[in-house]
């Protein structure tokens, strides 16, 4: 396998250039643009993923070539697709192999594959790892829509802008090829001028080593995890953060009211945020009034009961179809994202058209330890998962915290040496975060699935 190449700023530009004209038509054009966009693009792709991935060839070789509706065309699964990489591809030069030795590397974390694709790595809170390859095509259309449409990146022509310009800061998960630090890195790469504003701080760090990071760094934006933010902001509350930035961004989880207004109370910052996947980054924005916004001309959600069958407005669902209208290269078309979504009917008091949605996505809790002195030391979950999953190479457990200095580890599969792994994974990264002598029960069985999105909550509190 070739090394990693480097990422065209003229031809990221232009790209990026086309498809914000396209976005300006489809806002300005309302539902009837963005349903004939939709259909325009939707039968564009099932077209080339038919001619040009073999599994997509197979799997609708029964189907009629005329085109078909959306509900004519079966389901995909995380789990289909990977046991399939290679067949799943458009481009043959793509294969697991090729991949998963990419993944490996994390020298190459924000370049890109085959000197084309960004690889967006996924541990999957349904417990199945994903690979996800985007083309250049699908990258401008993610770029376009975080700046024209999501509301966090008015930061960049606010009055409020400091004379040496915004100062970004993204604490996240490095140890892998996540969507989050992919993007941000591949940002830095771009834009010189980001690449000397913008740090990435590893979410596995302390809560201490963050804060020392951020207070040295002074962001004026903030990206992080819901659950990060949250326990970042009852630092600040305590006295304990000096760090003031005038923008919170967040993503990766679901964002509670009252973690938005602790996060508000004490940043008194503006918060915005995003739903997005590892399948599609920007599926979904945040307007100024809270609500999550369909980008319907470049994805269809399709909220579905545990049978598959559609679910009707203000019905929360089982799962989610997701397919994506801008990526090619590995198409997903009516893919189970596993989310519960309910689509909110009515119209918006900010004026857009896009569909509003609710989402029940992960609703992992921070967990709260007593330290040395009985001091409390908040652990955000996802930070611990990813440093169990980075440590140990298990994605299938739970952790789940039952006292003040005790929790159960719960690891689905494997064998007897990776779930001590697991632990011994676990024990450190409580050690990191300065708690000595914490007790866990290590269990071998089957992690339980959330009854409401069929995902497992993988940390929690118990009782």
């Amino acid at each position: 396998m070739r090394p990693a190449g480097h990422w065209s700023f003229l031809d990221a530009g232009w790209r990026w250039g086309s498809v914000v004209a396209d976005l300006a038509l489809a806002e300005s054009g309302g539902p009837t643009v963005i349903e004939r966009l939709q259909r325009d693009r939707f039968r564009r792709l099932v077209t080339h993923a038919r001619a040009h991935s073999p599994f997509y060839a197979e799997r609708y070789r029964d189907i009629p070539p005329r085109l078909p509706h959306l509900a004519d065309l079966p389901p995909v699964r995380k789990r289909d697709l990977m046991a399939r990489f290679d067949d799943w591809s458009t481009d043959r030069e793509v294969t697991r192999e090729r991949v998963e030795a990419f993944a490996r590397e994390p020298r190459w974390i924000g370049r890109p594959f085959l000197d084309r694709y960004a690889l967006f790595s996924s541990s999957g809170t349904t417990g199945v790892p994903g690979l996800f390859l985007h083309d250049a095509d699908a990258l401008a259309v993610y770029d376009a829509l975080g700046t024209a449409r999501m509301g966090a990146l008015a930061p960049l022509w606010d009055w409020r802008t400091p004379p040496g310009g915004h100062r970004f800061a993204l604490v996240a998960a490095t140890g892998g090829h996540f969507a989050g630090v992919t993007m941000w890195e591949r940002l830095r790469a771009l834009h010189p001028w980001f690449g000397r504003h913008a740090i990435v701080v590893p979410v596995t760090d302390s809560l201490d080593a963050i804060a020392r990071s951020l207070e040295a760094f002074r962001p004026t934006v903030l990206a992080s995890y819901a659950t990060v933010l949250r326990a970042l902001a009852e630092r600040k509350l305590e006295g304990r953060l000096a760090c003031d930035p005038h923008t919170v961004w967040h993503g990766g989880e679901w964002m509670a009211p009252e973690a938005r207004a602790t996060i508000v109370e004490a940043f008194g910052a503006r918060v915005a945020g995003d739903y997005g996947a590892s399948e599609f980054l920007n599926i979904a924005f945040e307007c100024e009034h809270g609500a999550l916004h369909v980008n319907a001309d470049w994805a269809i959600l399709e909220p579905v009961d545990a049978a598959g069958r559609p679910v009707p407005a203000g019905q929360p669902s089982d799962s989610v179809l997701l397919t994506n209208l801008a990526n090619r290269v590995q198409p997903l078309i009516r893919y189970e994202l596993g989310d519960s979504v309910t689509v909110v009917p009515g119209a918006c008091a900010c004026g857009r058209t896009f569909p509003r949605i609710r989402v029940d996505g992960r609703r992992d809790e921070i967990l709260r330890f007593a330290g040395a002195g009985q001091r409390e030391i908040a652990i955000p979950p996802l930070a611990l998962a990813t440093a169990v999953e980075e440590g140990s190479g298990s994605h299938r457990f739970q952790a789940i915290q039952c006292g003040p200095r005790r929790m159960r580890l719960v690891v689905e599969g494997g064998t007897r040496d990776s779930r001590s792994a697991a632990k011994a994974a676990l024990l450190r990264y409580l050690r990191d975060q300065g708690l000595e002598g914490i007790t866990i029960v290590l269990e071998a069985g089957p992690v339980a699935a959330n009854p409401v999105s069929g995902k497992f909550r993988q940390v929690y509190r118990e009782g």
